[in-house]
């Protein structure tokens, strides 16, 4: 309810904005002697073609920030389905090993997973990189405990080559999609985004108000629609740009489904 109540207001701010930039616009546009002399200077001028490509760049350059936002999407996704898949496979591999190493590898796998739903996982959502690299929230210890056991001589030892390869390969690739996901939460649209965006509202909200100096209500009215078309986009932008969080966030379903999986194989071992 939190959340519809902070969309509500947003979006009420939004049009309150788009109204207010728009009025401000017809007021000094319109007023008796600046509308005259703008509309000798620029009423018959082709200002109408000018004005259609400025709304296409606009609108290309909302594509190229939301396609951006897409692509670290589903590289995040990408990295989530591919740890938690790494887990599940870690974990099978060491029912079916020497006990010694199968044990604490299956404990340490599911203290790993656990630490990511409980501490990791929330962080992302806030966007707080900064305190999972820092340790406050970070599952680095068991994924550490993880290597540990793979790579020990003792490990080594106990289990035939290719075993060892491949539970080596699967840390590595846990540890690379972790890095990758922690990665794609820092994403941001970023200075060069925004600037994209207000200079071509700002371009094409000059032509569209100088291709309509006869017309107040058109102007107000274009104005406004120009106007809040781009904020929300932008709003939503912002909102989506962090894949773990708003709309269409990237959920953790694979590592929780990865560790009833992990919990589930100790009953049958």
């Amino acid at each position: 309810m939190t959340s519809i109540a902070l969309l509500i207001l947003n979006s009420l701010m939004i049009i309150g904005v788009c109204s207010l930039i728009s009025y401000v616009i017809m007021r000094w546009s319109f007023s008796a002697k600046r509308n005259a002399r703008l509309v000798e200077r620029y009423h018959n001028l082709p200002i109408a073609g000018l004005n259609s490509g400025a709304i296409i760049l606009l609108s290309l350059g909302l594509a190229f920030i939301f396609s951006d936002i897409s692509t670290v999407r589903i590289r995040a996704k990408a990295a989530v389905l591919q740890e938690a898949d790494a887990i599940r496979t870690l974990g099978r591999m060491s029912l079916n090993i020497d006990p010694t190493v199968g044990i604490p590898l299956m404990a340490s796998a599911r203290e790993y997973t656990a630490v990511v739903l409980e501490k990791e996982w929330p962080a992302l959502n806030q966007g707080s990189s900064d305190a999972i690299r820092s340790g406050v929230s970070s599952a680095l210890s068991p994924l550490t405990r993880l290597s540990d056991i793979v790579y020990s001589p003792e490990s080594i030892a106990k289990l035939p080559a290719v075993t060892s390869m491949h539970l080596a390969n699967l840390v590595s690739r846990i540890r690379e999609q972790r890095l990758q996901r922690i990665d794609a939460s820092d994403f941001g649209m970023g200075l060069r985004g925004y600037m994209l965006v207000v200079i071509t509202l700002l371009a094409t909200t000059v032509l569209l108000s100088l291709s309509m100096l006869t017309r107040p209500a058109s102007q107000f009215i274009s104005n406004f629609c120009l106007f809040f078309v781009t904020l929300t986009a932008a709003y939503l932008a912002f909102l989506s740009q962090n894949p773990f969080f708003g709309l269409d966030a990237v959920t953790n379903t694979p590592l929780r489904e990865a560790l009833d999986r992990l919990n589930s194989m100790t009953l049958t071992r």
